[in-house]
């Protein structure tokens, strides 16, 4: 027998329980939204991340049947959830039996920015019913079905929403932070090419001695910058590519500062590695006034002026040779 809606959101209040705590995090509470408020949400889980730092996810049920579910109706709800007093980590649509129609990508990712909350449509096509087979009875209910025909790796599947939902905190935080340049030390390498490294070393030999503390300093800053830049690929893809535009910008500056060896023979490898850095330091000046950016001003400069080097555009070597 098919359930309702009403009945459809009691079932997954205690099923998302028990998923957050198998999923490792701490829940504080499950609650359903009394019905008729308008907040724009069914289902809040509240609860303590890896980091034990306070999260919210905010859940709209659509448990419709036969009818298509407009992205608009979607979109209403985030707009309701914007305008109460509640801060969301993330807002899930929650969709098993419908995917969504009429999504205008472009008007949800601009709400997504402006009301700073990372947005999620958990339908068919996202594989939402291996999820519910997590619990055979839930499945059966949810899908009315006599019994639960997905066979599920029940280890696999809580991974696979753990990384979902990680990936909507760290959405969020980025999103919170959108204008904030955070270059962490890491121990993650970048992925690339080792010739890079070498291409790098070649060009401080031009200005340092081997036993100088700096070289590893410096290489440490270019790997911590494109490492960096790497984690933007899915969170902040905007950021990233202003940062790229930016690059690209400094690569044609080194370029023509090059030509500073062919009209003065008395250039040194010093002065023009002194000279790039003056230029480089007024530029992202105004790149961070242009784009309102915050943070890490010499952590990004010391790392892009590193990493143009490592491609070869930036060589301050004389002549382009040792």
């Amino acid at each position: 027998m098919p359930i309702s809606g009403t009945d459809f959101e009691e079932l997954v209040k205690p099923f998302f329980k028990t998923l957050f705590n198998e999923m490792g995090f701490t829940v504080i509470q499950v609650r359903k939204q009394n019905s008729g408020t308008q907040n724009g949400f069914d289902i809040s889980i509240l609860f303590l991340d890896g980091n034990e730092q306070k999260r919210e996810i905010f859940i709209e049920c659509k448990y419709y049947t036969t009818v298509a579910l407009d992205w608009s109706e979607i979109f209403a709800k985030q707009i309701q959830l914007e305008a109460s007093n509640h801060v969301p980590t993330a807002f899930i649509a929650l969709s098993p039996l419908r995917n969504l129609s009429n999504i205008d990508h472009n008007i949800q990712a601009k709400a997504t920015k402006m009301f700073r909350c990372p947005v999620e449509f958990w339908t068919p096509d996202k594989d939402i019913e291996n999820m519910f087979a997590l619990d055979e009875d839930v499945y059966k209910k949810v899908f009315n079905k006599a019994k639960c025909d997905v066979i599920v790796d029940k280890e696999k599947e809580v991974k696979r929403i753990k990384a979902m939902v990680d990936l909507l905190i760290q959405q969020k935080d980025i999103l919170d932070y959108s204008n904030v340049i955070r270059i962490a030390e890491s121990d993650k390498q970048p992925s690339e090419d080792q010739n890079l490294v070498t291409t790098l070393d070649e060009k401080l030999n031009a200005i340092f001695e081997d036993s100088d503390p700096n070289r590893i300093s410096y290489h440490k800053t270019r790997a911590d910058y494109k490492v960096y830049l790497e984690s933007l690929v899915d969170v902040n893809s905007d950021l990233r590519q202003n940062i790229l535009n930016w690059e690209e910008n400094m690569r044609l500056k080194a370029a023509r500062l090059t030509h500073n060896f062919v009209l003065d023979d008395t250039y040194t490898p010093q002065k023009f590695f002194h000279d790039f850095f003056i230029e480089a330091e007024k530029e992202i000046l105004s790149f961070y006034k242009d784009w309102e950016l915050k943070g890490d001003k010499d952590k990004l400069l010391h790392g892009l002026v590193f990493e143009l080097a490592a491609q070869c555009p930036l060589d301050w070597r004389k002549n382009g040779a040792n």
